[in-house]
């Protein structure tokens, strides 16, 4: 697992090449709405592709984790089936729906049954490499997404932006990787997250993304209970259960509020960030600043979703855990399975 997450740079650009090689006859002009339907790891980068075009895109933009198509979908729709295995019967069952309806379908797995769907069908199908946990398998399709939308002329982020980040984001990766740095940012991370519940907050629309990826990651990885809401929703629930109180001194201590940065983020983010923590730390609970590196804002979401990744990986170490062990998940396919 710790080699296939440290791959993540060049995952982005074998993605990128396995988008250019592949025939996507989509008239991108005809497109009204698009729906990019997957759970967990295949999801996550839509969400990606979604906050980092932010305005580059011209049309709305759905990430759907459900078994139902949204109501609006139609033939002016572009349809997503992100599914890595092949098999997720969530992104299956709005496949059917999208083909009934007469969507552009588009197809990205590794194979199972959205493979042969496309096959059947004759619908652009981006093969990505075989043999990955899905989680550890973001790189190639957000590397495939990137140059999809580049090839409809979305140019948000174009093959040298990708390039420029892959350079930067390996050369961060063989810091993270590195045990003997005193440095090491991720094993300082996970010493200050050993044994807590972290509580990820992020701005919405843009950071958002690697604040639900860190959730995930810290969930799958280091088998650790998380949450995760945006700011500025946070501070209009949230921030009101931050106090120390009798009723909850039994687990108040063990609370960590993990703030992601980015020297990119709304002024009034920015304020409300800094006043959250303060009211934090009045209220002496504990807090963690994870501010993103990078030249863009392209750089440093991946940067933010890489370092949480190795982050979990060390928690995992940690907490003595397999971090590719997913059982919990079997055991749930398997009750499923058994029911239809």
């Amino acid at each position: 697992m710790f080699q296939k997450i440290l791959e993540f740079p060049e995952q982005l650009k074998t993605g990128w090449e396995i988008g250019r090689r592949t025939r996507n006859p989509v008239k991108f002009s005809k497109i009204e709405n698009i729906v990019f339907s997957g759970m967990g790891g295949s999801a996550i980068a839509g969400d990606v592709v979604k906050s980092v075009l932010g305005g580059s895109l011209p049309v709305p933009m759905v990430v759907n984790r459900g078994y139902d198509l949204p109501s609006f979908a139609g033939r002016r729709t572009l349809f997503i089936a992100s599914s890595y295995s092949g098999d997720t019967e969530e992104a299956l069952s709005a496949s059917e729906q999208a083909v009934k309806r007469g969507c552009a379908v588009v197809c990205a797995s590794s194979g199972g049954k959205v493979g042969r769907l496309a096959k059947e069908k004759g619908y652009p199908w981006y093969v990505l490499p075989p043999g990955y946990p899905p989680r550890s398998a973001l790189g190639f399709s957000l590397g495939v997404l990137l140059q999809m939308f580049d090839a409809f002329g979305v140019r948000a982020v174009s093959k040298p932006d990708l390039d420029g980040a892959v350079d930067f984001l390996a050369k961060e990766s063989r810091t993270l990787a590195d045990l003997k740095r005193k440095d090491n940012r991720a094993v300082l991370l996970a010493g200050k997250l050993a044994g807590t519940l972290p509580l990820l907050y992020a701005a919405v629309d843009s950071l958002e993304p690697a604040g639900f990826r860190w959730k995930c990651q810290l969930n799958e990885n280091a088998k650790m209970h998380a949450g995760f809401i945006p700011l500025p929703e946070m501070n209009h629930n949230e921030i009101v259960a931050w106090k120390r109180l009798p009723a909850n001194r039994k687990y108040y201590q063990a609370l960590t509020a993990v703030l992601l940065r980015s020297p990119y983020e709304h002024p009034r983010i920015r304020l409300r960030m800094e006043t959250t923590r303060g009211l934090i730390a009045k209220n002496k609970g504990k807090t963690v600043d994870v501010t993103a590196r990078g030249s863009s804002f392209f750089e440093q979401m991946l940067y933010l979703i890489h370092l949480g990744d190795v982050v979990s990986l060390y928690l995992a170490v940690l907490n003595g855990e397999d971090p590719t062990e997913i059982d919990n998940i079997h055991f749930l396919k398997n009750k499923l399975s058994q029911r239809g």
